[in-house]
Parts: structure tokens; C-alpha cells; sequence
């Protein structure tokens, strides 16, 4: 990504913060005030989805390229139903799509993969990914203890669903480690980036089910953290699926002789 993408990416990133820490909680907003709300949430995402758009015409890997879209759509689709979801259901509905949208990383990270096996698995590798794993397994366990105190008997659908979006979470954090060359620049980008994101997911579950809290931080600082993750796999998967100039074609006249 350029330059100049990346500074307005921050200062969108910044500005919307800014706004969530001052705006009231959502109970209190009117309609409109609720839906400029969500618009500005997703933002970064949306800024970033109007940027691959441009950039369309250098995909050299559409495979990536769409994962990528399908990536950044589902995260401004939990947006789109909130209003057609019904509110008893829409936490279930929320977890699920967010199982879709670690799917959908989880195959994107799969197709970046480089070819040379002993440069990407490796015993540093398979011990800094068993070790993050661990470690996010402990950070969901909380949350899952609680869910299954409170909801196995009654709704097993939903401590099913819980369950799928920490595995699949968990499995996401961990192949990031084996994308790329280890130790290489997007080899620490992509796995940032990743961590930077699933993070995200223990503060909301930890808030939701064990500590019965509003998620305060959710969109100032859990925002700002989440943003510096997207742009990161959004940047390496960028450099995968585009070329790095535009592919100019000739076109010439050609007269008939008489």
C-alpha cells in the first residue's frame, strides 16, 4: 500500500475513535445517530474495500484477491443484519458470522502459504505456534466455562456456536506462523496482524459471559487495535495478489494496404 493510503487509513482510524469515546451508549442514540454510528465504525473497513476495488485491475492472484473482499465484506455484513436479526438471536447470529469471517482468514492465510516447506515449518515455528495456541485456548477457557455453566442445558446450539468461533479463531492465530519465511518482515506483519485481530475476540467474550460488562474499550482502543491488524493482512495479501505496476497494453492501428 502507498504512502499516502496509509496515513489517511490512520488518520480515519484516529478520527473515529475519537468519536466513540465520546459517544453516548447505544440505548441512547436515536436511529440515525445509531446508524452514522455503524457507518463510521466500519470505516477502515470500507476504506479499505474501496481500495482494493481501484486496485483491481493488478490482480495477478484472484483467488487471494477475493478471499480478501469476502474477508472485509463479512466484517461490514455484521452491520447490514442488525437491523433484519432478531434481538434474542442476534448475539448467536453475531458469533456465527464472526466463525465465517476466521474461515475466511483461515483459507486466505492457506493460499498465501509460500511453496518452500523447510523455510516456513520449522521447530521455532511449530513452538512459537503451539505456544500462542496455548495461550489463547487459556484466554477463551474462561468464557467457555461460562457458557456451558449457563447455556449447555438450555441452549446447546448456541454453546456449539461459541465453541466453533474459538476453534476456529485459535486455529487462524496459529497457521498465520507458518505463511511466510520465518523471521521475514511479512512473516511478523501477518502474524501481528492476526494476533492484533483474534485478540480482540477474548476482551469481548471475557466481557460478555464472565464479567456480564459493557464492552467500553471495544471501539477506542480494542478499534484502534483491530484496525492496525486488518491493515496489516490486508497489506500482505495485497502484495500476493497484485502486481507491482499496472500492465499497459499498446494498441496499435493497422491500416490495410490498397
Amino acid at each position: 500500500m502507498s504512502f499516502k493510503f496509509v496515513t489517511l487509513y490512520g488518520i480515519v482510524v484516529i478520527l473515529t475513535s475519537l468519536f466513540f469515546q465520546f459517544v453516548p451508549l447505544p440505548k441512547m442514540l436515536a436511529w440515525e445517530e445509531l446508524l452514522l454510528s455503524k457507518l463510521l465504525n466500519q470505516a477502515p473497513v470500507l476504506l479499505c474495500m474501496g481500495y482494493l476495488w481501484v486496485q483491481r485491475k493488478r490482480i495477478k492472484n484472484p483467488d487471494i484477491f477475493y478471499l480478501v473482499m469476502m474477508f472485509l465484506f463479512l466484517n461490514v455484513f455484521s452491520e447490514i443484519y442488525y437491523y433484519s436479526v432478531n434481538a434474542e438471536s442476534l448475539l448467536a447470529v453475531n458469533i456465527f458470522n464472526n466463525s465465517l469471517i476466521y474461515t475466511v482468514l483461515l483459507t486466505l492465510l492457506i493460499k498465501q502459504r509460500v511453496k518452500l516447506r523447510d523455510q516456513v515449518v520449522n521447530v521455532k515455528n511449530i513452538s512459537y505456534a503451539t505456544f500462542t495456541g496455548v495461550l489463547f485456548v487459556i484466554g477463551f477457557s474462561f468464557s467457555l466455562l461460562k457458557v456451558y455453566q449457563e447455556y449447555y442445558v438450555s441452549n446447546k446450539l448456541f454453546f456449539f456456536i461459541v465453541l466453533l468461533a474459538m476453534v476456529i479463531t485459535t486455529i487462524s492465530v496459529c497457521m498465520s506462523f507458518f505463511v511466510d519465511k520465518a523471521f521475514s518482515k511479512n512473516w511478523y506483519k501477518i502474524i501481528l496482524g492476526t494476533i492484533a485481530i483474534a485478540v480482540l475476540d477474548i476482551y469481548v467474550y471475557l466481557s460478555l459471559f464472565v464479567f456480564a460488562t459493557y464492552t467500553a474499550f471495544l471501539y477506542t482502543i480494542g478499534k484502534l487495535v483491530f484496525s492496525i491488524g486488518l491493515l496489516l493482512i490486508v497489506d500482505i495479501s495485497m502484495r500476493k495478489c497484485l502486481n507491482k505496476t499496472y500492465l499497459a497494453v499498446a494498441y496499435k492501428r493497422v491500416s490495410k494496404t490498397p
